[in-house]
């Protein structure tokens, strides 16, 4: 048996429920954590308990599954015998997700809970992908001291082959798009400089009202991040109003 942990999930109308891990370390429960939420991107699947515990079932032995809702264990002040405690948010319809990490005990296993991760949608593959790498020093460590034997179902190539899988992901477009997203910057109006904007990825989007009464919406681009661009440096672009587009490009 390893760390124990404590799983709390909280879906969008904050509704909780609470499962507890017997291998509960951030080693391993954090990219178990990222395949999960891959494959409900992956199958088109709400990020809810329900699609947690169908993963859960699909693949015994990554997801803790075990729930102790309503018990002891789940309130947040307990510590009894646990080593972690996961605050996992998980939203339905945006598929939004945050993830909390609190290490419960300080370097002499005594009670000190501390937040040791803040994860989004957009830095848990990146988490998960240096965690993979940490698992596979570890092992080729323990091979290296046993004769180059890798340890029993903890193969240092099995782990690298996990964390460039994650990297992937972690670079993809959508998962950069949610980074970018979650980085903008909202400018507001000053006396000397009236127009409010947003900086995001690059670009600055400009929306104001002219002296004449006209919503002016400008957008300028010179300075467009690189993954934005398509291959002959254009911006894709598409403009709706009340839902209904009106310019593409």
């Amino acid at each position: 048996m390893g760390n124990r942990a404590v799983v709390t999930i909280t879906d969008q109308h904050g509704d909780s429920r609470c499962f507890w891990a017997g291998w509960g370390s951030p080693e391993y429960q954090i990219p178990h954590l990222a395949d999960f939420v891959a494959w409900a991107d992956r199958h088109q699947r709400p990020l809810t308990v329900d699609t947690w515990l169908a993963h859960a079932d699909t693949f015994p032995g990554t997801l803790p599954r075990l729930e102790v809702t309503g018990t002891t264990a789940a309130n947040d002040t307990y510590i009894g015998d646990l080593d972690y405690r996961y605050h996992l948010i998980l939203h339905g319809d945006s598929h939004a997700v945050r993830l909390r990490v609190h290490q419960l005990r300080g370097p002499m296993g005594q009670p000190q809970p501390q937040l040791i991760a803040e994860l989004t949608h957009a830095t848990l593959y990146g988490e998960a992908a240096r965690l993979c790498e940490l698992m596979a020093d570890r092992a080729q460590q323990w091979a290296d001291s046993h004769g180059g034997t890798a340890p029993p179902g903890n193969d240092p190539d099995g782990w690298r082959r996990r964390a460039a899988g994650f990297h992937e992901i972690h670079q993809s477009t959508p998962v950069v798009a949610i980074g970018a997203n979650l980085d903008a910057r909202l400018v507001a109006a000053s006396f000397d400089a009236p127009h409010p904007a947003i900086h995001i990825a690059g670009v600055w989007v400009f929306a104001y009202v002219d002296a004449a009464g006209v919503l002016q919406l400008s957008a300028r681009l010179q300075d467009a991040a690189g993954w934005l661009r398509r291959p002959d440096g254009t911006v894709p672009m598409r403009v709706t109003v009340d839902g209904e587009p009106v310019f593409h490009a």
